[in-house]
């Protein structure tokens, strides 16, 4: 081995170490434990093959959570993915007057989630809500399932909006200049400029913002947790918040151990895609 390498892997190891701590050994202890019955206390009661897979999938409140996962990425995605592109288009020419509206689509990168959470929820709660009086409407925004899950989805976007701006943002102005203005010479319009120069030579970043929304679409729980508790009638109750209701409140190591192992070979997959689609930026 030459000394270089010698030394990359030297910098590398504090890095690898907390990998295994952190994240091998509480992994392969999940997924060793998604096949044993487990007491609450921790003990190891015995061997139980696939039944907790069995379990689980035969759990109508899982089915319930996989199925609102599935329905917020179908209204989340597309949506998210539509404004971020919008919001980087408008100001992808670096002018004077882009300051201030890229300034206003950064601001939520200073503020944290949960307080991000605790304002939709001040905004959209009870009939008298913000929302309510500037719709003029007493809709229990947060108190009827198809309601509460488009906040939901409106607060997602809002939470990932700020980190795939500034991808598409940087994607678009690092775009070859002097193909857009040997186009112009040529007497292309704008629109036609845009849309078969600049969006496709922004795909595969576009690519990796889409995959990247995905991944914390299908993660989503916190917003959940703080905005809804998985309510109305467990309309929004994903399967993430579901395995903190297992894992944390009922103590299902069954459970808990299973949708560990399922989400991690999801995120796995999807963080897979996202790497492939990266080296083609």
């Amino acid at each position: 081995m030459k000394k270089n390498e010698r030394n990359a892997y030297l910098f590398l190891a504090p890095s690898l170490v907390l990998a295994v701590l952190f994240f091998m050994l509480p992994l392969a202890k999940s997924f060793t434990g998604s096949f044993l019955t487990i007491s609450q206390s921790g003990k190891v009661l015995g061997f139980a093959g696939l039944r907790n897979y069995a379990a689980l999938f035969g759990n109508p409140a899982f089915i319930s959570s996989v199925a609102n996962t599935l329905r917020f990425i179908v209204l989340f995605l597309p949506l998210n993915t539509f404004i971020t592109l919008l919001a980087a288009a408008l100001v992808r020419k670096k002018e004077k007057w882009t300051r201030i509206p890229e300034f206003i689509f950064l601001t939520p990168l200073a503020l944290s989630l949960s307080a991000l959470a605790l304002v939709f929820k001040e905004m959209f709660r009870g009939s008298v809500s913000i929302m309510g009086r500037i719709f003029s409407t007493d809709v229990q925004w947060l108190d009827e399932p198809f309601t509460a899950m488009a906040v939901l989805v409106v607060l997602g976007v809002f939470l990932d909006f700020a980190l795939d701006f500034i991808l598409l943002l940087a994607a678009f102005r690092s775009t070859d200049r002097s193909i857009l203005e040997a186009a112009e010479i040529d007497g292309a319009s704008g629109a036609r400029m845009f849309f078969l120069i600049e969006l496709p030579a922004i795909g595969n970043m576009l690519s990796v913002t889409v995959l990247m929304a995905l991944k914390d679409a299908a993660m989503i729980s916190a917003p959940v947790m703080v905005l809804t508790e998985g309510g109305p009638f467990r309309s929004t109750e994903t399967v993430m918040y579901f395995y903190y209701l297992e894992a944390f409140r009922s103590g299902n190591r069954g459970a808990e151990t299973t949708i560990a192992v399922l989400m991690v070979l999801v995120s796995v997959l999807l963080m897979t895609l996202i790497s492939r689609r990266r080296r083609n930026v």
